[in-house]
Parts: C-alpha cells; structure tokens; sequence
C-alpha cells in the first residue's frame, strides 16, 4: 500500500511539474526534451512516447516519439567513452573504456543525486513559494473583499449622490416654479395697484363730482330756504296787515252800524266784498304755507343724504 501510495504521490507531483514546465516552454520539442529528463533523472522513470504524450498533450504522437528517442540517443552518446590512443593494446582500450564508463556512470550517478537534492531544495522553495503565494492569496482575497466592500460603499454613495441630485433637480425645478409663480404675482400685484390707483382716482374724481353737486344742492337749498322765509316772512306781514285791516274793519262797522241802517246793507256788501278778499288771502296763505312745506320737506330730505355722502 506504501509503494502504491509513493506512486500515486510521484505521479501527482510529477504532473504538476509538467504543468509547471509548461507554462515556462513554448515549444513542443523542448518541452518534451524537459519531460524526459524529469521524468528519467528525478523520478526514475523510463520516459515513453505513450506516457509523454499523456503527460504534455501537446504537438504529436510523432513528436513524442522523436523526443524519446533523441532522449535514448543522447544518453548512449554521453555513457559512451571511446579511447582513440593509437598503440595502445586493445585489451588496454577496452579495461581503459569500462573504466572511463564506470568513472561515467558514478559521475552521472553523483548528477543525479545533487540533481535531486537540488529538486528537493527547488520543492522546498516551491513550497515556500507556495504557501507565500497561499499568503498573498489570502491578503489579495481580503483586498478584494475590501475592495468589494468600497465597491458596494461607493456604489452606495453614488446611490445617495444620484438621489440627492435628483432632489436638487426637483427642489431647483420648484424654486424656478415658485419664481415664475412669484413673477407672477408681482405682474398681477403691479397691475391690480395700477387698477386701484386708476379706480382711486375715479373715486377721487367721483366724489369731488359728489361733492361739488352737494356743494350746488345746499346754495341752492340756502337759496331756496332764504327764498321761502322771506316769502313766508312777507305772507306773515301780508297776513298780520290784513288781520289789522279786518279788526279796524270790524270797528268802522260796528260804529257805522249803529249810525244808519243804510249804511248796514253797504257796509255789509262791504263785509262780503272784505270777506271775499279774506278767503282769497287765506287760500293765498295756505298756498304759502304748502309751498313752506314742500321746502321743508326737501331741506329734510338733504339733510338726510348728507351722511351718506360723507
């Protein structure tokens, strides 16, 4: 189960060593050159064109067999040691050649193993390397998380900006309404003051009209009043004469009643001459005093308008 285990370990690792030879060649031959001495010198095995091409994937069947065998070719011409020394025995040669192939074989042997050991120490550096890059995996996760996490901060920002510039296109959308709606108002403040002060004025110019008929109504009231109270002055007098006529009358009558009886019938023609002229007095009298009252009435009624006016 060791042994099992070992290869399956060996197998794993030497795969791995292919992936990363790969991605350090471009090219297909030098690429399974590499494979071949990795898989001869470190790991023991015999390379084949079959195993290779399992291993690299890459060109050729045909190349893979052409790279196994100039691996072959390559070997045999480094383990074989020839002695070109002319006059030297040919037993000498040969015990000269295994002694130069042992020599040979030992070297490639000592190869082999600093070639291993430096495989080793390579392994170990890889291991470091990894678990560094294990490491800066780990911080450049965290960096990405951390990025991330701005990511999503900004676009959060972003989010708030946008909204906040949609609310100050809204808000900048209502002042520049409010604006227009205060401009406006000012139009129709400005037109509705120009209205009043025009109506004002009217008003002015309707009330001294006002003022100037109610001005003309009293000199005229005055005048009709000062009229009439003459007039019914000069009835009063009229009035009061007549009286005294009639009572002066009355006393010639009764004196010349008692003197003749002639005289009566004269005098009472007289009296109803005198008792006509009393009517016609007093119809004329009750005409002034209507006349008075009708101005009365008319002076009664201005005075009530007045307040109204004012």
């Amino acid at each position: 189960m060791k042994i099992m285990s070992l290869t399956h370990t060996n197998e794993i690792k030497l795969i791995q060593d292919v992936e990363d030879l790969r991605t350090h060649s471009s090219q297909a031959k030098e690429l399974y050159r590499e494979v071949c001495h990795l898989m001869f010198f470190r790991y023991d095995i015999q390379p084949s064109a079959n195993k290779l091409y399992q291993l690299v994937r890459k060109g050729t069947m045909a190349t893979a067999t052409q790279a196994v065998n100039n691996f072959w070719s390559e070997l045999r011409e480094k383990r074989r040691v020839d002695i070109e020394q002319p006059g030297l025995p040919e037993s000498l040669r040969e015990f000269a050649g295994e002694a130069l192939s042992t020599l040979w074989k030992g070297a490639l042997e000592v190869a082999k193993q600093n070639y291993q050991t430096r495989q080793i120490e390579i392994d170990g550096s890889q291991h470091s390397s990894k678990v560094e890059l294990e490491q800066f995996k780990s911080q450049i996760k965290h960096l990405e998380e951390h990025c991330a996490l701005q990511k999503r901060e900004l676009e959060h920002v972003r989010k708030h900006a946008q909204e906040y510039e949609k609310r100050r296109l809204i808000d900048s959308q209502v002042i520049a309404t409010q604006k227009e709606s205060l401009l406006t108002l000012q139009n129709e403040k400005t037109t509705l003051e120009s209205t009043l002060k025009s109506q004002s004025n009217e008003f002015s110019a309707e009330i001294n009209k006002l003022y100037a008929a109610l001005k003309l109504a009293d000199d005229r009231y005055k005048k009709l009043e000062s009229k009439a109270m003459l007039e019914l002055d000069r009835e009063r007098q009229r009035t009061y004469k007549l009286e005294s006529e009639i009572t002066e009358l009355k006393k010639a009558l009764l004196k010349e009643h008692a003197a003749t009886k002639s005289q009566t019938v004269k005098n009472q023609k007289l009296v109803n001459e005198l008792r006509e002229n009393i009517s016609l007095i007093k119809g004329q009298l009750k005409e002034s005093q209507r006349q008075q009252l009708v101005a009365s009435n008319k002076l009664k009624q201005i005075e009530r308008k007045k307040p109204l006016l004012k």
